[in-house]
């Protein structure tokens, strides 16, 4: 497994590009499994379950429909980008228990920073609980702090798993995160934590390799 990162925001055609040739070159035998770190420029994605309502009234940043699962959501500096392009046989060719050690792989890692997260049963991705204090009643309400989308291509997974360190959270407000109603994003640096990528990389891969270790596959 090869890991690598890049140490500027990156053009998001200019990377999907880049991802994509490493998994043809995967599938032909001529590169091993990839792991890439990286953050993007500004920009709104459409997964394939976007819906044509949901783009109407997003604003601040260009909109690029992609080929990855998933609906539509926002990448930015500060938001660490994950790409994983691995064999699904590592999973028994299951989407849903890969998802499932997506989702854990990032519970496991954030954990190690002292934020609590969880899945929920409506929507792909890894939440967490923020504290809102409104009339001097203090609740707490679900909000997302890293989503999941992945394309598979001749058994290779490709794409994978944007986390919230700290990003200009203002860009998700303009869109129907996850396409439902009245859902919020957060971050690390919101929720009063302070990550740099390098701590946040090497957790994760920690994380990645000890989560293999305990699957029966590996």
């Amino acid at each position: 497994m090869e890991w690598i990162k890049s140490r500027n925001p990156l053009d998001y055609k200019i990377a999907v590009a880049r991802m994509e040739g490493i998994v043809d070159k995967i599938i032909s035998g001529n590169e091993q499994e990839t792991i890439w770190l990286l953050e993007h420029n500004e920009i709104y994605t459409a997964g394939t379950s976007t819906k044509d309502i949901h783009l109407e009234n997003v604003r601040g940043a260009p909109i690029i429909k992609t080929n990855r699962g998933g609906q539509l959501t926002f990448h930015g500096p500060g938001q660490r980008i994950i790409y994983l392009m691995v064999n699904l046989e590592r999973f028994s060719y299951d989407i849903r228990k890969y998802v499932n050690f997506l989702e854990q792989l990032i519970m496991n890692t954030l954990y190690e920073f002292n934020i609590s997260t969880h899945r929920w049963d409506k929507a792909i991705g890894v939440w967490t609980y923020k504290q809102i204090n409104s009339r001097k009643i203090i609740k707490k309400d679900r909000h997302k702090i890293a989503s999941i989308g992945i394309r598979v291509r001749k058994k290779i997974s490709f794409h994978g798993i944007s986390v919230n360190i700290n990003p200009n959270l203002d860009f998700f407000d303009k869109i129907i995160l996850c396409g439902l109603e009245n859902t919020k994003a957060t971050s690390a640096k919101e929720l009063g934590v302070k990550i740099s990528f390098n701590d946040f990389d090497e957790a994760l891969k920690f994380n990645f390799e000890k989560l293999l270790k305990n699957d029966a596959k590996i």
